[in-house]
Formats: C-alpha cells, sequence, structure tokens
C-alpha cells in the first residue's frame, strides 16, 4: 500500500497491511531542539534545524528524514512569526503580552509572568488580542498542500500551530487563576475564552482557506487533564468550555468538510471522551499510556468503534531510558491493543531530549515490520 492509501485505512477503522507511522505533523507529534539534532547526527544529515514553537523549542521535521524513516503522513503548516520583545539574552515577551524565560542550561522557556493576572473582569474585556494574521506567514503554503495532494503519497495534517482554547486562557490568567475563575467567576473565564475562540477561529479560518481543501485531517491542541486526573471535572467542562469546543470544531468542519479532526490533550483524559466524540472529535492523542486510567487495551475496547488512536509509545520510561527491544515490545503491544485497524503510532507527545537516536529508529523499523 503507499503511504496515503495505509494511513487512510486506518482512520477509516479499516485495516491496513501494516500500522501507519507519524512524524512530525502537529506541534504534538514532532521533536524537541536537541533530539531532532541528535536524530540529524545520528543519520549523517547536516541542516539547519527550524523551530515550529520558540518557548517549547519545538522542530520541523526536514522531508529528507521523513523521506528516510518512510513516514507516511505530512504536515501543512504555516511558518509561525515569532513576535517578541527581548527583555535580556534569555527573556522575551510574546505578542500575547507574556513573559517567557529560559533558565540557565535550560532546554525550553517558562512562563514567568501572566499578562491578565490579577486582571478584573473589565480588563479582561478590554485586552488588546494580537492580530491573528500577523501570527503565521502563509506564503507557498497552498502551493506545498496542492503539490503533496496532486501526488497522492501522503495522509496530509493541517496544523496551524498552538490552536487551543481552554489552555492558552491560563497562559494569559495564570493557570491557579483562570481554573478559580472557572468555580467562582465564571463571567471572566467565558469571557476570556470567547476572546480566544474568535481570535483562533480567525486564524484557522485564515490557514483553511489557504489549504483547508487538501487536508484529510485537521489538529487541535487544548490540555484537559493532567498524568493522575482531570483538570477541572466533567460537569464544569461540560458547562463552561465544551460550548467553545464544539462550536470551533463544527466551524473548521465547515472550512475543511472532507478532513477528520484530531484531538489532543495529555494526561487522564478517559472522562471527556464521551464528550469530544460528541463533539466531533474523530481522532484522539496522544495516548498518554503512563497516565491514570489510560489502558490502551479498553481504550480501544470502550470507544474504538468512534475514536481512532494516535500516539501510544511511552516518552516517560521507554522510549528515554528503555533498551531498543523494549521500545520494540512496547510498539507491538500497542499495536495489539490499538490497532492496526483505527490507529497511527507515534511517540506520546513530542521526543525529547533524553530519549536516545537508536530508540526512535527502533520504534519505527518495529511498526513497519510488525503485523498482527
Amino acid at each position: 500500500m503507499k503511504p496515503r492509501e495505509r494511513a487512510l485505512r486506518a482512520i477509516n477503522h479499516q485495516f491496513p497491511d501494516r500500522v501507519p507511522i507519524d512524524l512530525g505533523t502537529t506541534n504534538c507529534t514532532t521533536m524537541t531542539r536537541k533530539a531532532y539534532e541528535n536524530l540529524k547526527k545520528f543519520l549523517g544529515i547536516e541542516k539547519e534545524t527550524r523551530l515550529m514553537m520558540e518557548n517549547f523549542q519545538i522542530a520541523f521535521i526536514d522531508e529528507e528524514v521523513l523521506e528516510l524513516l518512510e513516514i507516511d503522513t505530512r504536515g501543512i503548516h504555516p511558518q509561525p512569526i515569532f513576535q517578541k520583545t527581548i527583555f535580556d539574552e534569555r527573556t522575551y515577551i510574546s505578542e500575547f503580552g507574556i513573559k517567557y524565560r529560559m533558565p540557565e542550561d535550560g532546554l525550553y522557556y517558562d512562563m514567568v509572568e501572566h499578562p491578565l493576572a490579577g486582571k478584573s473582569l473589565g480588563e479582561v474585556k478590554d485586552y488588546p488580542w494580537p492580530d491573528p494574521a500577523q501570527s503565521m506567514d502563509l506564503t507557498g503554503v497552498r502551493e506545498q498542500a496542492q503539490k503533496f495532494k496532486q501526488a497522492g503519497e501522503y495522509l496530509l495534517v493541517g496544523d496551524m500551530i498552538d490552536t487551543g482554547i481552554f489552555e492558552p486562557c491560563w497562559y494569559l490568567r495564570s493557570f491557579e487563576e483562570f481554573l478559580v475563575d472557572l468555580l467562582l467567576n465564571p463571567d471572566l473565564a467565558t469571557t476570556l475564552m470567547e476572546g480566544m475562540y474568535r481570535y483562533q477561529l480567525a486564524r484557522y479560518s485564515l490557514f483553511l482557506q489557504e489549504v483547508g481543501e487538501f487536508l484529510d485531517i485537521v489538529f487541535v491542541g487544548d490540555d484537559l487533564a493532567t498524568a493522575q486526573n482531570s483538570i477541572m471535572s466533567p460537569v464544569t467542562y461540560r458547562n463552561l468550555i465544551k460550548p467553545f469546543h464544539q462550536e470551533y470544531f463544527s466551524e473548521l468542519k465547515k472550512l475543511a468538510p472532507q478532513a477528520k479532526l484530531l484531538y489532543h490533550s495529555c494526561g487522564s483524559i478517559v472522562p471527556f471522551i464521551p464528550d469530544l466524540i460528541e463533539i466531533g472529535v474523530d481522532i484522539l492523542n496522544p495516548i498518554q499510556v503512563s497516565a491514570e486510567g489510560m489502558d490502551t487495551k479498553l481504550l480501544k475496547e470502550k470507544f474504538g468503534k468512534d475514536l481512532a488512536f494516535w500516539g501510544g509509545i511511552d516518552t516517560t520510561r521507554v522510549l528515554p531510558q528503555g533498551t531498543e527491544e523494549e521500545v520494540r515490545k512496547e510498539v507491538r503491544q500497542r499495536i495489539d491493543h490499538l490497532g492496526p485497524d483505527g490507529y497511527v503510532l507515534t511517540a506520546v507527545h513530542d521526543v525529547q531530549p533524553d530519549v536516545p537516536p537508536e530508540n526512535i529508529m527502533a520504534m519505527f523499523d518495529e511498526a513497519k515490520k510488525y503485523n498482527l
């Protein structure tokens, strides 16, 4: 099978010749800068690393690497525009007014100041939202998507990068304050989410007007859980956040009606899965197998008729600390549980700097070899 046919069969709950594999199609299925540079060195590829997100230091994967690893998918992305005010050599302020700082010898930037922390409802209403059109450069993205589509070789996944509603609201407000708002100050919480929804939909509208007709999948990432539990109760989600998700997902499907919706939330997401299915999620990522309740065999049994799964290879212990054989065993187990129908295999979230290149190679090699 060609990669596109293989991946299409999998996400449509049909049996492919083997499980399809993904790397780099979204900002949650790629690699951190250091991990990617380690892999390129291992592969003997000399090419400058391009960043997909500056704060999390995650990289675009080059076509040479994707071809060498025989990846079945391709990401369609705008070029992000990193709007920032340099504060000092390790600190910057984003276009949202969030201050980021990289610790000495750090690998990522941490959020250290939130522009709407401590602000009133009136001040939140007056917040000057950035211009959606200035967040990304769409030059050439239509031509790239059209070229891939006409070739018909790969499954195409669109991700305009940084796409959530709930999660970026707490970036603005601070995690603790926004969670308190959901319970004690819902007017402020919904005002902020309404603004974020309009901002994100405006961005996605610009992107999908260019490439929506060529995509097989549209991606949204918006974390709702930790490794131990959900961040908020299902009741809070249904009352305050779900209505925004429902409208957002509905509008995205109007903009790209042939595309399936791939939704990302880390952590123990089980309590929300029925809600996500109800509002149009077709594929769930990253399937954080180290999180509470994320038993892949049970997930497939309970939700496999309604959802496809994308991810699943443990990044907490197996990929960074396991032997190559342990990685291969992990791959076989996840394919046994989740696929090959209804499953696209990749790491749980972005590959981190402590993952040896040999383990990345073992993961993809075993996925291509193993058949149920």
